[in-house]
């Protein structure tokens, strides 16, 4: 992604900086990286509130406004309830992990026990849609960049192991959702949940102020 105005950072710095700050560590490079592909598949996506941000942007931009200054005001617009389903998937993913660390039970059983729990409510846990949804590729994409970075932890395992199991128990398939996908992540990188709107708003900032490279 190249910026409009060159004394922009580029993107993989961006989100360095962002995860950093809304996390519980100093992000890594590597780290940097792939919360930089997870923020550009959310800008690319420009469904929801990116959406509404990018109108607000080009709406100020015609009626004569600077660029900058239409950056600001499409901020103004941004949704102050944005990334529910991340932060409800995050909190689910994190009270499993708990659970899974006080136990002593092998992490296929201990995940058949929380999935009968759940057997009620569907789909069963936060993160999940049926097996039939419409194909993304873009969680089993997340997985596989997180395995050959070394960044995937013990929540993106977990959720990894409940997937294979749900037809087990329940015989019928969930899968991670894209939402799914990225809480898993986000839970291991240690960023907090109340931080994830401020985060999604930085796939808004890149929607603003880069445009695409081809072959990107």
């Amino acid at each position: 992604m190249t910026p409009i105005d060159p004394l922009f950072p580029d993107t993989q710095s961006i989100a360095q900086l962002i995860g950093s700050a809304c996390g519980k560590h100093t992000f890594s490079q590597m780290e940097g990286s792939i919360l930089e592909w997870a923020l550009l598949q959310i800008a690319l996506d420009g469904s929801g509130p990116v959406s509404e941000v990018l109108r607000s942007y080009h709406s100020t931009l015609l009626a004569g406004a600077e660029w900058y200054s239409a950056v600001a005001a499409a901020f103004l617009q941004t949704p102050r309830i944005w990334g529910s389903d991340i932060q409800a998937a995050m909190s689910s993913f994190e009270e499993i992990r708990r659970e899974y660390r006080n136990s002593d039970e092998a992490v296929f059983l201990f995940a058949d026990r929380i999935i009968t729990r759940q057997s009620g409510q569907v789909p069963p846990l936060p993160g999940f849609v049926p097996g039939s949804a419409p194909d993304d590729l873009r969680p089993k994409r997340l997985l596989e960049l997180a395995d050959q970075s070394d960044i995937a932890g013990e929540t993106l395992e977990l959720a990894k192991v409940f997937q294979d199991r749900f037809p087990h128990i329940l015989k019928r398939p969930y899968k991670l959702s894209f939402s799914g996908s990225l809480a898993a992540l986000f839970c291991d990188l240690e960023i907090m949940i109340d931080r994830i709107p401020r985060l999604l708003s930085v796939a808004a900032l890149i929607s603003l102020i880069f445009k695409p490279v081809k072959g990107h």
